[in-house]
């Protein structure tokens, strides 16, 4: 008898809804009834009026926008600093006119482009046959005491993350780039590593004009 009353209930409120549904202009012509009706506030759980309800939902909603317009002004912004350091970069790539020129503007630039802590470039001969065929397979990262497998430890922070990836170009090994944070959260395995490629082909290419002088 329950179901049956329940079933019932529920028809009702469907028959309810459709017809509100179908008749948009019944709160204009009965504008009264949006201050009567009343329903639960979804935080408090007192009864509000459905007037009541709906600017609460229209605050949550204008609040949520809110959010998104700061975040995408904020990414927007990050974009924009990043974008103009990068071309700052690539300039000081251009001008330098020697092999030790170039090695600062990598180090200096990208130091100040991504904040790291530390950047070097390893050369060729610091680099074992190992680590190589390694860096030819994929860029390495992870936590700092992963990096002293590869490298000398004077080279390397006490503590943190790092990212190591290899410079090459047209088939010349010119060393590897490290960048190196004291934050072990900043280089992980899961961060995304095309960008530090494209970093790592520019940093290169800017070797790479020095590679027989």
């Amino acid at each position: 008898m329950d179901i049956e009353q329940d079933l019932t209930q529920q028809n009702q409120e469907q028959l309810v809804a459709d017809w509100l549904i179908s008749t948009p202009g019944f709160f204009d012509r009965h504008p009264e009834l949006l201050t009567k009706i009343e329903l639960a506030n979804t935080y408090s759980g007192k009864a509000v009026s459905l007037q009541e309800k709906q600017m609460a939902l229209l605050r949550s909603q204008n609040r949520d926008l809110n959010q998104r317009l700061s975040e995408m002004l904020r990414f927007g912004t990050e974009n924009d600093r990043t974008q103009s350091l990068m071309i700052n970069w690539l300039e000081e790539l251009f001008l330098a006119n020697d092999q030790l020129a170039a090695v600062e503007s990598i180090t200096s630039g990208l130091n100040r482009l991504f904040d790291v802590g530390q950047v070097k470039v390893i050369a060729p001969q610091n680099i074992s046959l190992e680590l190589n065929l390694q860096l030819e397979k994929e860029a390495i990262c992870g936590e700092i005491a992963l990096a002293k497998k590869w490298l000398d430890s004077e080279a390397l922070l006490a503590e943190g993350s790092f990212v190591l990836t290899r410079l090459s170009y047209q088939d010349d090994t010119l060393g590897a780039l490290l960048l190196m944070s004291s934050d072990p959260q900043k280089f992980l395995p899961n961060i995304g590593l095309n960008y530090i490629y494209q970093l790592g082909r520019l940093a290169a290419a800017a070797l790479y004009r020095f590679r027989k002088m």
